[in-house]
């Protein structure tokens, strides 16, 4: 009877363990996708998150996409070939870049610096007027000036894009005379003829803007010679 009772004992016992392994197994099965899952969604999570977060830094900005010279005119028709939007890290980005091309087309604008292809356009690149180059939007006439002799007769590096006034020796008082101002230089060469577009090279000759009113003046200053200009 102690026997049989004994038995009975060691089967539940057995019964019980098989229970409580069964148990484990069906949690194995059930917990550990769920775990995977989860870890898998936390990662996701993370990339996500950090995907977002970069995105947050970035910033469109509008930058040059060829270069450009100190005073050009840009009209609103030529904005989409001289610029273009490109994201960047916002942090390296001041308050005042340009965000749109928008911005840029609403009118005519001059560039206030010379502007690198790939430079960030700030408010201070550019400029809505110019005083003295307002002038030419009604229309002009090119002629070429020439110094004689460059180290007396030109003060500076003067380039595309300068302005000018121009002198010559009067050879009724011998006295040097302004005949031209705020004369906007379309090119310069050296001696021999070759087109600077660089600070290297010494130039003796320049394509510049003419006034129908600045015309006769100008040709004073050409026939009488020795002709002197003073960079702005």
């Amino acid at each position: 009877m102690f026997e049989k009772k004994a038995s009975i004992k060691e089967t539940d016992k057995r019964e019980k363990t098989k229970l409580q392994k069964k148990g484990m197994d069906v949690i194995r099965i059930v917990l550990v996708p769920l775990l995977i899952t989860a870890a898998l969604v936390a990662a996701l999570y993370l990339v996500m998150d950090k995907i977002t977060e970069r995105d947050t830094l970035l910033k469109n900005v509008v930058v040059a996409s060829k270069n450009l010279r100190v005073n050009a005119y840009i009209t609103p028709d030529e904005v989409d070939e001289y610029f273009k939007v490109i994201s960047v890290d916002g942090a390296a980005v001041s308050k005042d870049a340009y965000t749109s091309m928008d911005d840029l087309k609403e009118k005519g604008f001059y560039t206030n610096i010379p502007i690198g292809n790939g430079q960030i356009i700030y408010s201070g690149s550019l400029k809505p007027t110019d005083a003295r180059l307002d002038k030419y939007q009604s229309g002009y006439e090119m002629t070429s000036i020439a110094v004689s002799n460059f180290d007396k007769g030109v003060n500076g590096k003067v380039r595309e894009g300068a302005i000018i006034d121009v002198y010559a020796v009067d050879p009724a008082t011998d006295e040097l005379v302004k005949y031209a101002e705020d004369v906007y230089v379309a090119a310069a060469f050296d001696s021999s003829g070759n087109e600077l577009t660089t600070d290297e090279g010494v130039a003796q000759s320049f394509t510049i803007y003419v006034k129908e009113a600045e015309i006769e003046e100008l040709n004073k200053a050409i026939n009488y010679g020795e002709i002197h200009i003073y960079q702005k």
